[in-house]
């Protein structure tokens, strides 16, 4: 049951959301599909930072390992901040892919 909780609870927002965007916001289930759309290509960018990161780190951890007699430990990737980080990189690189072409006055 306990496992159950936060879904069951993320589906009511989610339900509350959609009554009130429908009938308070009159906002459409075409514009929902594209929202949903436009919310994959932000996970989908999400998840190329998150691998572009990480591979990225490996090879400063090698580099250092490799060229110095210092050590850096391939742990400090697993920090919590890194995914959060590269969403927060996803989102603002399809908000600015999404701005192309839009000036601001």
């Amino acid at each position: 049951m306990q496992e159950l909780f936060v879904p069951t609870l993320a589906g009511l927002t989610s339900i509350i959301a959609y009554w009130l965007g429908r009938h308070a916001l009159g906002l459409t289930g075409r514009s929902l599909r594209a929202a949903f759309s436009r919310v994959c290509e932000v996970i989908g960018a999400s998840v190329i930072f998150l691998v572009a990161n990480l591979a990225l780190g490996l090879a400063v951890v090698a580099a250092v390992r490799g060229l110095t007699s210092g050590f850096l430990s391939v742990y400090l990737l697993s920090d919590v901040s890194l995914p959060l980080l590269s969403v927060l990189q996803g989102l603002i690189f399809e908000c600015w892919r999404g701005a192309r072409g839009v000036s601001a006055g």
